[in-house]
């Protein structure tokens, strides 16, 4: 069961690899002191700061800071490099990723998620890769919603769930179909119901199967993560011959 780990802006900041044939997540939390959302301010470019001066509200201006300094200090491992130096680029979805590949040995790929005080970071190599993450929430009907956007086995799978446990069959597909979204670096350009999820017998795998119209890279397998009680995330990644696991 992965934990949702704290890192501090003087963490250790050693170079790490990662294989053609792994995926890393790591799991973190965004929630810190006033003094750590600072210095991880520090660490961002001068764009980051007026994009987190844009908020509102004080604690989404921290989570979003603290988000991004991590981001900037776990990719800056992979690339041995300074965080600070990190540059990225944005497809045409938003979609951002590490100007000129950021690393020998290939292009270093990844994807945040965030929801409420948590977030999850995806790491691969030389693979489009998307992650999502969700709370759990008991405040809602998940069948109008789950008749909006999904088809097929997916939906009645969750039309099947016993009413204790609906909420939770459609978290687990919401979050594997963003996670497909994100890998193909589409948004919502790529209508949810334009495609399905199917997991297979231990729930914990899902492909994609199309339905009006296409998935931009069908070979995508998405893989559920073990987050613990109340939360659901998923990440996809192109390819079959891909390893999850956990970083630290």
């Amino acid at each position: 069961m992965a934990k949702f780990a704290r890192f501090e802006p003087t963490a250790r900041s050693d170079p790490m690899s990662i294989a053609e044939a792994d995926v890393h997540v790591w799991a973190f939390a965004l929630d810190e002191a006033e003094a750590t959302v600072e210095a991880w301010w520090k660490v961002l470019s001068d764009d980051e700061r007026r994009r987190a001066d844009r908020f509102v509200f004080r604690q989404d201006r921290s989570r979003w800071i603290v988000g991004r300094g991590v981001l900037r200090h776990l990719l800056a491992r992979y690339c041995a490099v300074d965080p600070a130096v990190l540059v990225f680029d944005y497809a045409f979805a938003g979609k951002p990723s590490i100007a000129r590949g950021g690393a020998r040995g290939g292009p270093v790929t990844f994807n945040l998620a965030h929801s409420q005080d948590r977030a999850l970071l995806a790491v691969a190599r030389g693979r489009e890769i998307g992650v999502d993450l969700e709370r759990l929430r008991d405040n809602f009907d998940p069948l109008p919603i789950a008749r909006q956007f999904f088809f097929g086995t997916e939906l009645e799978a969750i039309e099947a769930a016993a009413p204790e446990s609906r909420r939770d069959a459609f978290v687990r597909h919401w979050v594997a179909k963003e996670a497909v979204l994100k890998a193909n670096g589409a948004g919502l350009s790529l209508p949810l119901d334009s495609f399905g999820v199917t997991f297979d017998s231990s729930g914990s795998i899902a492909r994609v199967s199309a339905s009006k119209g296409a998935v931009h890279n069908r070979a995508v397998v998405v893989r559920m993560l073990p987050l613990g009680a109340g939360w659901h995330g998923a990440v996809a990644a192109s390819g079959e011959d891909w390893t999850l696991s956990f970083a630290a």
